[in-house]
């Protein structure tokens, strides 16, 4: 029982990409020939029009996403506003090559069905009750989901998902309660999860690029676990307690469950040298970022998130798995899995905030918005969550941050305080897209399961995108700058506005 391809449930009508398509380029051409306003730069200016046009492209999905990220690389030349060896040195930004060796260590896991081990492992010893097996599977697809691109979690543990459903409701299936709990668990999992660290989502690591090129500000993956791991517990708990209440609370006890998720793990066999090789890989990277400073302090160097990645992606090719050393845990071949099209899109998305950042846009929109002074900060701060919620739902989530993020740049230099007490939330805000099928791919393969209609999902999505939005603001306005020691309404040093 697999669930079809979520391409197809994904697709923009295509009226809408063909307007946006237009739309696009006559915000571009709108720049090219009225002057700027005034205090802003006639490169600004052209920047602006090039972020619009780029904009409208990814919302209407009138281009693929990596195709309109390709733009700032021709257009920033062209006019004069960045050479080419500046505009394309960020597609070899560190975030590309963390991104590179974390896409690498999941094609591993998916290979030798690491996740399998792992999941039905846990689960043997969860079987007790439908609950608890439904936090066990939240448990180990959040897991999962902090290690692994969205969608490949999602696809991957949904079998898994659906050969429980069937053991438990074997004469319905399709329309039984505890069925549409575990899709709907593997859907959300993975994408709270993700919160966590920038490998699991997009999102997070399109934020830490913008606030590297624009303010040069540093981000660990560390520092982000440090807040982001219990704001993804909380929400993983909130996200079980939801969907026991909406499904589970007449669920019928199964006898002998936990003899059956035994034989399950059973029929895995012993491990291979495939598992345990990737396992190990796997294990040393968590541990080379979640300890770099002491790793850092032992061996006399500053050890990189992305170098880390790469380290790990390489062992991946090195590490034999037979005497003669002629079979490797990764070949080249498995390398045609990679989603290249991603690291074109932070590389596009980087390069337009070196360049918003360079020519002065973002100084002169905090300029602008400052008149915003007297709105009480948590009002905008909940409407900047609940549009970037909306928009979420209806584009892909990155593209959204990547549309918000200068906007929320500028709001925050208007208003004098720390960037990162709305940046954070409009990050997380953009991940939390649980509603439409097409909001993000898991939701798009829960719904492929054929166990699910769209009111039932919109009834679960509309409650946990509620949650989700609270715990965020709290943790941005209160557990973050607790954790980090900072006062969320002050500017710090690194985030005041510097001149062009």
């Amino acid at each position: 029982m697999t669930p079809a391809p979520a391409a197809d449930l994904d697709s923009t009508p295509f009226l809408i990409r063909k307007v946006g398509f237009v739309a696009g380029l006559a915000c571009f051409g709108f720049t090219l020939l009225v002057a700027p306003p005034d205090g802003m730069t006639e490169p600004g200016w052209r920047v602006c029009g090039l972020a619009l046009w780029m904009a409208l492209w990814w919302i209407s999905e009138a281009m693929p996403l990596p195709v309109t990220a390709l733009l700032p690389v021709t257009v920033l030349p062209l006019l004069g506003i960045m050479p080419l060896r500046k505009a394309a040195a960020n597609f070899a930004a560190e975030l590309i090559f963390l991104f590179l060796g974390g896409f690498l260590l999941s094609i591993a896991i998916q290979k030798w069905r690491v996740h399998e081990r792992l999941g039905l492992g846990l689960l043997r010893h969860m079987g007790s009750s439908v609950p608890m097996l439904l936090a066990g599977l939240i448990g180990v697809t959040g897991f999962m989901g902090m290690w692994m691109a969205n969608a490949a979690t999602a696809m991957v543990m949904m079998p898994m998902a659906l050969s429980i459903a069937a053991l438990i409701a074997p004469a319905n299936t399709a329309g039984s309660p505890v069925a549409k709990a575990l899709v709907l668990a593997v859907a959300y999992a993975p994408v709270i999860g993700g919160l966590s660290t920038f490998i699991g989502t997009p999102t997070n690591a399109v934020l830490e690029g913008f606030l590297s090129k624009t303010y040069g500000y540093q981000l660990s993956l560390a520092q982000w676990m440090a807040f982001g791991v219990p704001i993804t517990v909380v929400l993983l708990i909130a996200c079980w307690a939801l969907l026991y209440l909406l499904f589970l609370r007449r669920a019928p006890a199964v006898p002998a469950l936990r003899a059956q998720m035994q034989e399950s793990y059973a029929r895995l066999g012993p491990f291979s040298r495939g598992e345990i090789a990737t396992t190990a890989v796997f294990l040393f990277c968590v541990a080379g970022w979640v300890f770099s400073d002491v790793w850092a302090r032992l061996l006399g160097v500053v050890l990189e998130d992305a170098v880390i990645a790469v380290v790990g992606a390489l062992l991946l090719f090195i590490v034999p798995l037979d005497r003669r050393g002629e079979m490797t845990v990764l070949t080249w071949k498995d390398t045609e899995k990679l989603p290249w099209g991603i690291l074109l899109f932070f590389g596009g998305s980087l390069s337009l905030s070196a360049a918003l950042t360079e020519t002065g846009v973002t100084r002169w929109l905090s300029q602008e918005l400052a008149v915003l002074h007297d709105v009480p900060i948590w009002v905008l701060a909940v409407l900047v969550v609940a549009a970037v919620v909306a928009t979420s739902e209806m584009m892909s989530n990155s593209a959204t941050v990547a549309t918000f993020l200068p906007i929320v740049a500028g709001l925050c230099g208007g208003l004098g305080i720390n960037p990162l007490l709305l940046m954070i939330p409009a990050t997380f805000a953009a991940s939390c897209a649980f509603m439409m099928p097409g909001a993000s791919p898991p939701n798009a393969i829960a719904y492929a399961t054929g166990y699910l209609k769209v009111p039932e999902m919109i009834r679960a999505g509309l409650a946990l995108n509620v949650i989700c939005a609270l715990v965020v603001l709290l943790a941005a306005f209160y557990f973050i700058p607790a954790l980090k020691e900072f006062d969320p309404y002050v500017t710090p040093e690194w985030a005041k506005p510097r001149a062009p």
